[in-house]
């Protein structure tokens, strides 16, 4: 068994994989693939993906409905992601409400299936 990093120019390896869509979605300059081989075959993976984690997205019950709250937090938003110079956000809300904000925020938009785990190092 070999563990290695992947090279962006193997990527199209990962066929079959939870990663086969890499080639497309991950970012090369940043993104890392870690697998184990076996005989050559590709027999486990993940990748290590360095994002802008927003948490505790939220805006006061009685003002949901009504955008002079939703407005300014979406331009601040926008502002502090620019001054990162950020290009994706990963956002995680408990509220339907704040998904649905949520889902209309930048040129595109995946809702992630799964779990989260926070893990300390």
């Amino acid at each position: 068994m070999i563990t290695r990093i992947l090279p962006p120019n193997e990527w199209t390896r990962l066929g079959g994989t939870l990663l086969e869509d890499a080639p497309t979605l991950l970012n090369p300059e940043i993104d890392i693939v870690l697998v184990v081989e076996k005989e050559g075959e590709i027999v486990g993976c993940t990748s290590f993906l360095p994002r802008w984690h927003l948490e505790g997205a939220w805006i006061a019950p009685h003002h949901q409905k009504k955008a002079s709250v939703c407005r300014p937090l979406l331009r601040g938003i926008y502002q502090v992601t620019e001054a990162l110079k950020a290009k994706e956000l990963v956002m995680m809300t408990f509220d339907p409400k704040m998904a649905s904000v949520c889902s209309r925020l930048g040129r595109s938009c995946v809702h992630l299936d799964g779990d989260h785990y926070s893990v300390g190092l």
